[in-house]
């Protein structure tokens, strides 16, 4: 019994003991660092370590704190990293004990050549640069100013070679006026190789000149690099420039324009891990591919890439290279500005607003331009009812593309989008024929608008309604195989309107009452020309219609300007410009022209202009023109 008490007994007390050692842990009797303090440059970083006393102390916890973050951070291992110029004091602590380190950051010393002027930086550009593989380093070492002065061709900041531009968190600002801007203004320069990081670029508002631009070379773009101004601060400019958009480059612009940066006519983005701000858009403009993609991709894209696209005849815009393939990731990762202007289907490029989207296009794994949200035309009879004026012109242009050369359409003007060189027809090069005798809405002066058909060099065939009566200017300029348009309605034809108009022969204009110059300029074929009505004109209206013998204008009563209303006796309607090209067979010949006239410009009669000597006519600075024949019927 009593041997049973005891091992209770025993146990009992062990049992108080170890409670007894619960609730009293060892409790932490210090802190200290290895260094009570650390100097570091920017962007350096410095590992602290830290001792707790007693060894088995219960609580043994560190946690970390930075008194000043904006200088120093400090992780949960001790890792401190020198962010700017400045102190820190970094504070570790376990179990109620502290232990402190002060942290001294200063600006790093950098390698190369520190300018703090204008002609300190001009200085470097002129005089380093000479290795690729050991480019010029030149750091600010405080906020520069451009000044005003200088031409686009002649750039006292011109270089050649290979620079890298650290801005050391500084400003490089170009005064009103500046025209001066880092790289150079021609092709066939030598190269010069610019990689900019840590830098704020500011253009002034009212002076919106490119800041840094190459027409052959590079510019490569690290991390830190902020725009301010109006747009395209940065311009890659043909086959032999590129802009990059490397490691770590943030892209922002503080103007938020509509583009911050420009490449176009061949030049190349190569877009090699970095990313633009939202509204940082890169404006690509280019009207022919060129020899290389207009955006490589070296490495697949993590972050949004913002662009301003204005593009003619250019479908595909993107290819990965140096092995990597693109994915619909990169695709989804290139934000597109919907006042972008592109030529799905050839021609000058047009905005299309949520009618077009980029899509990556499994045969060949690049990213192109394609139409969204469009039926496909089955016909060339399009009628614009019920559509918006975007999906109306997409409508048109899928139609010639997909071969149907003779277009017939019904509905209003307005969604046809003539008018302009960036029109539906503008340069396109496929529709033969074009009926819009079923079109609405041609305004109080039923016009065709100007430049409607531009540069249509297939057409051969136009029906306007009967209502039209206006031929706008350069409505029908350089349609070249132009030889049918219904012109009896119309009263006045502008300037420009059958501009080289090689393949018409013969116009009658029963109605027109007025012509503008240049009008029928180069109508090389054009043999005859009747305009019985007309008494309004202006200058030069057939220089260059080598082929016309016979001109009829017999209206009554005086000749005037079509601006001013003022007599032209001594006017030159039916003589050449004085530019090259309009002499000899190139020339209008009245000498080999009948003119027909109203009797009333008989020498002895009412009206000007004059007839003299049976075949001249009196025009600029007293100048016999002689016809061939001049005849009053």
């Amino acid at each position: 019994m009593k041997t049973k008490f005891l091992t209770l007994f025993l146990s009992a007390a062990a049992l108080l003991a170890a409670c007894s050692e619960d609730d009293n842990p060892v409790a932490v009797s210090g802190i200290t660092l290895d260094k009570p303090t650390l100097e570091l440059t920017v962007g350096e970083t410095g590992r602290l370590t830290v001792t707790v006393t007693p060894e088995d102390a219960a609580d043994k916890n560190v946690v970390w704190k930075s008194g000043n973050t904006a200088a120093a951070t400090v992780d949960d291992s001790g890792l401190v990293t020198a962010v700017a110029a400045g102190n820190a004091t970094i504070t570790a602590t376990a179990g109620g004990k502290q232990a402190t380190c002060e942290v001294t950051i200063t600006d790093a010393v950098p390698d190369g050549i520190v300018v703090t002027t204008y002609e300190a930086l001009l200085e470097a550009l002129q005089t380093g640069g000479a290795s690729a593989d050991a480019p010029t380093l030149i750091t600010l070492g405080g906020d520069i100013t451009v000044p005003a002065g200088g031409r686009y061709d002649t750039l006292p900041i011109n270089g050649s070679g290979y620079f890298k531009i650290d801005g050391g968190g500084h400003t490089l600002t170009w005064e009103n006026g500046s025209y001066y801007f880092l790289g150079n203004a021609n092709a066939d320069a030598d190269a010069v190789y610019i990689e900019l990081t840590n830098i704020k670029l500011v253009q002034d508002p009212n002076s919106p000149s490119s800041m840094v631009g190459v027409f052959n070379g590079r510019i490569t773009l690290g991390g830190n690099v902020t725009l301010d101004g109006v747009q395209s601060t940065l311009v890659a400019y043909g086959e032999k420039a590129a802009l990059e958009l490397g490691d770590g480059c943030e892209l922002s612009y503080a103007a938020g324009s509509s583009n911050c940066a420009y490449v176009g006519d061949g030049a190349t983005l190569v877009l090699n891990g970095g990313k633009t701000a939202d509204g940082a858009y890169i404006a690509l403009q280019h009207t022919e591919t060129g020899s290389h993609p207009l955006i490589s991709v070296p490495k697949a894209l993590t972050d949004d890439v913002y662009l301003m696209l204005r593009l003619a005849g250019i479908t595909s815009i993107a290819q990965g290279t140096d092995g990597n393939q693109l994915t619909q990731a990169d695709c989804d990762r290139l934000k597109v500005n919907p006042e972008s202007m592109v030529s799905l289907y050839g021609g000058q490029p047009k905005k299309y607003g949520d009618y077009f989207e980029l899509y990556l296009d499994p045969a060949d794994y690049q990213i192109k331009l394609r139409p969204k949200n469009l039926t496909p035309p089955t016909s060339g009879d399009i009628d614009m009812t019920g559509m918006t004026a975007d999906k109306a012109q997409l409508t048109i242009l899928a139609a010639i593309d997909a071969g149907y050369t003779e277009i017939k359409l019904t509905g209003e003007l307005s969604k046809i989008g003539m008018g302009g060189n960036r029109g539906t027809f503008a340069g396109n090069t496929k529709i033969m024929k074009c009926d819009l005798s079923g079109v609405t809405g041609w305004g109080t002066e039923a016009t065709l608008p100007g430049n409607a058909f531009m540069d249509c060099t297939a057409l051969q065939e136009v029906t306007l309604p009967d209502g039209v009566q206006v031929i706008g200017n350069s409505a029908f300029i350089r349609c070249v195989a132009l030889n049918t348009v219904n012109l009896s309605q119309v009263t006045r034809i502008d300037e420009y309107a059958f501009r080289e108009c090689t393949s018409l022969t013969a116009l009658t204009l029963d109605n027109v009452t007025a012509i503008d110059h240049d009008a029928f300029y180069g109508c090389t074929s054009l043999g005859m020309l009747e305009i019985p009505m007309c008494t309004r004109f202006s200058s030069y209206i057939v220089t260059g219609c080598s082929s016309l013998t016979w001109i009829k204008a017999t209206a009554a009563g005086d000749f005037v300007d079509i601006d001013s209303g003022s007599s032209i006796e001594r006017n030159a309607v039916f003589q050449n410009r004085t530019t090259a090209g309009h002499t000899g067979d190139n020339a209008f010949n009245p000498a080999m022209c009948d003119l027909v006239l109203n009797a009333d410009k008989k020498q002895d009669g009412t009206a000007v202009p004059k007839v003299s000597n049976g075949n001249e006519w009196t025009v600029l600075n007293s100048y016999n023109m002689k016809w061939k024949s001049i005849t009053f019927p």
